[in-house]
């Protein structure tokens, strides 16, 4: 079985990360999907420069440097960037408070999150997507800002959805997901 480890310690964007792999590039019965946080691995941080796709690409690479030892096929860094009044910011985590606390958004009003995915194999060959996800925001009373987490999820209702996206089944968040990513995924070249 071939191996592939998701550098992140974020266990919500792991989750639907591996889920969104599973259904399209890297079917469960040929790849072992691992996150650096189910793996218990803990990584020498690096500063991160540039928009979501380099700092998606200094993950990746930094990972693979730091886990030579290690036996994966792919090594997969992840970022994200979000779509806040017209303009794309660059670290969605300088506006954690303002989106759950301060109501820097009205009431309705339409965002989205741009995912960056850089993809390095064993041969240091990488391939780089990008994939935008529109949302609607509302505002809540009970988000909490947890390290490891993805407290955004509670603000975030899917265009066509009455509800967050913490509050849909799974299938309906990865069906959600995979309607604005799964078209990205399927450009990557799997050996």
């Amino acid at each position: 079985m071939k191996g592939v480890l998701i550098a992140t310690t974020n266990n919500d964007k792991y989750d639907v990360v591996k889920r969104m792999f599973e259904a399209t590039i890297f079917p469960k019965d040929e790849f072992k999907i691992d996150s650096l946080k189910t793996l218990n691995i803990k990584l020498i941080d690096e500063e991160e420069i540039g928009d979501n796709s380099d700092r998606a690409r200094q993950k990746a690479i930094s990972a693979s440097k730091q886990l030579k030892d290690y036996d994966f096929d792919y090594i997969v860094g992840l970022d994200d960037a979000i779509f806040l009044k017209g303009e794309l910011r660059p670290n969605v985590k300088d506006y954690l408070t303002k989106l759950l606390y301060e109501n820097y958004l009205a009431e309705g009003e339409e965002y989205a999150f741009n995912r960056a995915y850089c993809f390095v194999d064993k041969e240091g060959n990488e391939q780089l997507i990008t994939a935008t996800i529109p949302y609607i925001y509302r505002s809540t009373d009970n988000a909490v800002i947890k390290e490891c987490s993805y407290p955004l999820s509670k603000v975030a209702i899917p265009l066509g959805y009455d509800k967050p996206i913490d509050e849909l089944s799974s299938e309906e968040e990865l069906n959600y997901y995979l309607k604005y990513v799964k078209e990205a995924l399927e450009k990557i070249n799997i050996d």
